[in-house]
């Protein structure tokens, strides 16, 4: 379950490759822009499909924190309102921490980027094969250990570095270093692990002290959070259904961090200052990227920083998701300009908040993103899966569907009880109106097919269906 490949953001979704452009300077986020941005996140904010029971949400222009506001319910079962104040696990934004970390020890000549593990960590798996520069980048060929771990169940068991390390041990590297990219968790265990070694003191005290401090981050912790700080409570979607618990140890410097929107702000202010970093270090950070497919037509990964252009701009940061939680960090450097999206829903599409804040902010990075993205979708849809999705809503919503068009995995899941209770979260939507094609992406040996579908009570979901080989439905969400 752990997000390995980052959620397609707006900006990168779609959106052919392209150099970016200087960026447009932001519009000013006055009381009227502000109420603006907050009837669209209200409106992202609930219980019903496609949105999210909690949110969280930052703004930063010009370096200052312009906008910084939380919407809906952070705990379902007692109705707590969701606060600025509310925490919520990072995920892998953690991992641009993780690298600031790095490549603060590399500026004080401390960590060599092309240094093999092994000058740092001699008994790592594959340490003398590897180097620092393939961890960040994600070219290392290092076994993900963050799949199975998540999908057996397993990481509900609290474990430790050297416990994953040793798992990776039995598996070999999936491909040569340095050849291609492939985002693998394994990596930033083992970076966190290298911070460790060379500061001689645990990673949670080395950020506390070089970088949330210097970042004024008063409101972020590593781990489980203590008790008593206001910490949103996650689900697997909208409805409340509740996620699967999993023990922070098994993110170690990969997703471990727990923070506010504004604290993440206050990061993204730091880094952008040059005050955890010099100037020219971060340039590098993205300067070093390499093309990373895998996670968007239009992203390019770099020194623990992913790079997505698209509408003439480039954005820089991080994507993040663990059962329960979505997280979402992206900022132009040049603008001094970043947004932080929290969300306690592991299927909300965090480009809906995004967009809530480009729209009256960056509106022309906006429009062209969309331009783009709408060029591309109608190049690319296919009619008989728009054909069959249509089919597929619409019968739900009459409690029965064709069996005949999903796969075994599928009829077994769909029982009568599912049907009915998909039926029921259909039922406040109205009939179906119309789905607008947005993205064609394959998934191993799938293929996931998402729209936007618009319903008679007037509001549009993200709905997505996945096609296995024989172009039988194998999932729907």
């Amino acid at each position: 379950m752990h997000r390995t490949v980052a959620a397609l953001a707006l900006f990168a979704a779609l959106a052919a490759p392209a150099s970016a452009a200087p960026a447009p300077a932001p519009d000013e986020v006055t009381t009227d822009v502000a109420a603006r941005i907050d009837r669209a996140l209200q409106a992202a904010t609930g219980e019903k499909k496609g949105l999210s029971p909690a949110l969280s949400v930052a703004v930063v222009e010009h370096g200052d924190i312009v906008y910084a506001r939380a919407f809906g319910v952070a705990d379902l079962a007692t109705k707590t309102a969701a606060t600025p104040a509310t925490r919520f696990p990072i995920a892998s934004v953690t991992k641009m921490f993780t690298a600031v970390s790095v490549m603060q020890l590399v500026e004080a000549g401390r960590v060599r980027l092309d240094a093999p593990l092994g000058t740092y960590l001699p008994s790592a798996p594959h340490a003398g094969e590897v180097t620092i520069r393939q961890l960040l980048t994600h070219t290392s060929g290092l076994w993900n250990y963050g799949d199975e771990a998540f999908n057996s169940g397993r990481a509900a068991t609290p474990t430790t570095p050297s416990a994953i390390l040793a798992a990776v041990a039995a598996h070999p590297l999936d491909f040569k270093p340095g050849t291609k990219f492939s985002y693998s968790n394994t990596g930033y265990v083992l970076l966190g692990l290298v911070v460790e070694a060379v500061a001689k003191v645990p990673l949670a005290a080395y950020e506390r002290e070089h970088i949330f401090g210097p970042a004024q981050m008063h409101d972020t912790t590593v781990g489980a959070p203590p008790a008593g700080v206001p910490v949103a409570r996650g689900y697997m979607d909208a409805s409340g259904t509740p996620a699967p618990p999993y023990s922070p140890s098994w993110v170690f410097a990969d997703g471990d961090i727990v923070s506010t929107a504004s604290d993440l702000a206050r990061f993204d202010v730091a880094l952008m200052d040059g005050r955890l970093l010099k100037p020219a270090t971060f340039a590098e950070m993205q300067s070093s990227a390499v093309d990373a497919a895998e996670l968007g037509a239009s992203v390019r990964y770099g020194l623990g920083v992913s790079l997505a252009t698209s509408g003439g701009v480039t954005f820089v940061g991080h994507h993040g998701g663990v059962p329960g939680f979505e997280a979402e960090n992206e900022l132009i450097p040049s603008e001094r300009y970043a947004i932080v999206v929290l969300s306690d829903a592991f299927d909300f599409p965090t480009p809906v908040a995004n967009a809530a804040v480009l729209q009256q902010t960056l509106p022309s990075v906006l429009a062209q993103a969309r331009a783009a993205q709408a060029a591309a979708a109608a190049a690319a849809e296919d009619p008989a899966v728009t054909a069959m999705l249509r089919a597929f809503v619409t019968g739900v919503q009459a409690g029965t569907v064709d069996r005949s068009t999903l796969d075994e995995p599928m009829n077994a899941a769909l029982t009568p009880a599912a049907l009915d209770q998909l039926k029921a979260q259909f039922a406040p939507l109205g009939s179906l109106r119309s789905l607008a094609f947005r993205a064609k992406q394959p998934v191993q040996v799938y293929v996931a097919y998402r729209y936007d579908a618009t319903f008679s009570s007037g509001q549009t979901v993200p709905l997505t269906l996945v096609l296995d080989k024989d172009g039988k439905i194998s999932g729907f969400h």
